[in-house]
Order: structure tokens, then sequence, then C-alpha cells
């Protein structure tokens, strides 16, 4: 069984990514399941982190983010911090791929500069729809052949609609290794220094055509760690910023030292 149809079976496909990311009270009493997942099948074993920072043979790792791809399995013991589905993602392909009679509506696209979205239906006919031996009315009748076409989108929307994927995101400490590419594993996690601090903040990014919101972090001197907070976040909680503010922010204060 791969991963995606335990989580989808467990916790339905009805769910949304960030906001429902599946962490140590769900994922416990599945431990036994996943084990048995393609994914965690070679792995030495599993342990859930309470929070996204975990020590390693004396070193302190904080947990990364990753998409599984088809062949990934990991090695070694996992530290699983939260598994999570991916916003549902378009191959570019399919939006000029009819779904139905020649016609499809697309997902909510957005414009990169105001993020406004827009839909499109589109509508396929060959030039020899209009070529008939009726002469005169070919145009009128294609006219109507889209007309009801038209209609028939409208009235059954879903039946049109472009079908996307949804993949899984793995969040922790673990390491990993691809299948068809035979690499070596290697470890995913960030180690930290003794005198950093984690920051993280969530940052907006479009995705499949649809705006989300990211969970990322940035180590940070510590001694920034006051004015980080006071900066990005209100009352401490989860701050919304971009990776380069962070990074703006980092320069600045490094440089007025």
């Amino acid at each position: 069984m791969k991963l995606k149809e335990l989580l989808t079976n467990t916790f339905g496909e009805n769910v949304s990514y960030p906001t429902d990311q599946f962490r140590k009270l769900e994922l416990e009493p599945l431990k036994e399941e996943l084990l048995k997942c393609d994914e965690f099948s070679e792995c030495e074993g599993i342990e859930f982190m309470d929070i996204p920072v975990q020590e390693i043979d004396g070193k302190t790792y904080s947990a990364q983010t990753m998409k599984l791809g088809d062949n990934t399995k990991f090695d070694g013991k996992v530290f699983l911090y939260n598994l999570s589905f991916t916003p549902e993602m378009f191959d570019p392909n399919s939006l000029h791929t009819p779904v139905k009679n020649g016609a499809l509506i697309t997902p909510a696209l957005y414009d990169p500069m105001t993020f406004e979205p827009t839909k499109k239906i589109v509508l396929t006919w060959t030039p020899e729809m209009a070529q008939d031996v009726s002469g005169a009315n070919d145009e009128l009748t294609l006219r109507n052949d889209i007309h009801k076409l038209l209609d028939d989108v409208l009235d059954n929307p879903e039946e049109y609609k472009v079908k996307g994927e949804r993949g899984i995101m793995v969040r922790g400490v673990f390491k990993t290794k691809s299948v068809d590419r035979k690499e070596p594993p290697y470890l995913t996690g960030t180690p930290m220094e003794p005198d950093s601090y984690m920051a993280f903040y969530l940052e907006k990014y479009v995705l499949g055509g649809e705006m989300n919101l990211i969970m990322k972090q940035k180590v940070i001197p510590k001694h920034l760690k006051d004015e980080f907070i006071k900066r990005f976040t209100d009352n401490g909680g989860i701050a919304t910023a971009t990776t380069e503010e962070i990074e703006n922010f980092i320069k600045e204060n490094t440089t007025n030292e």
C-alpha cells in the first residue's frame, strides 16, 4: 500500500493544505499501518516529533519538508513531524485537453502580478463540423451546436472540470533514497548551531492556479530573536512574510551590529 492510499482511506480526500496537517496525535495510532506502506517498509522505525526540532547523535536538526516522489523510500530511523496532502496540482498539458465532448473548464488561474483568479471554458470543434451539404445553413448549424455544448457545460460543470492530482508532503528529519535512481540515502534536516534561533514564517505562493500558504523556517542569529518576533509577528504567532524580507532583516541587522 502507498502512503497516499492510507491517508486517503483514513482522513478522506476533502482535506486542505497546509491547514490539515496530520501530526503525532493523529499518526501515532497508525504507526503499524505506516510501517507497512511502501515508503516506510525499509526503514528501521518511526518516532513522532512534538516540535519541529530533533536531536540526533548529539546534533540538533530542524525538520525539513519534502514532496514524496513515486519511488521514494525512507532509510534508517524516521523522525516524523507531520504529513499532509499537497494542493490539487495540474499537468499544464491537461489545461488544453478536452474533458468531455471537446470541452473543458480550467481550474482557477491566478495573475502572477495581481493574484486575481480567473477560470476559462474551452470549447473545441473542427472545421469539418461547418462543412455540410446543406450549404448556407452550415454556419447556423455550427452556431447551434456550439450553443448546445456551452449550455451543457454550464448545466454540468463538474463533468467538464479538469482533474488534478494531490501529492503527499512529509516533514521531519530522515534519510531517503530514490529507488529508481539508486542514489545513496541522504539526511533531510538542517543542523542548528547552539547560538541559532529557528524562525518560522508563512509565505504566499501560487500552485496549480490556486493561492496557498506554505510554512517555512529560517535559521537566524539567536540575538535577533526578540527583534524578529517584534517585527514580523503578532504577539509571537507565526509570521507572515517573504523569504526576501527575512533575508533582508538578517542582512540589515548583521550590518548594523
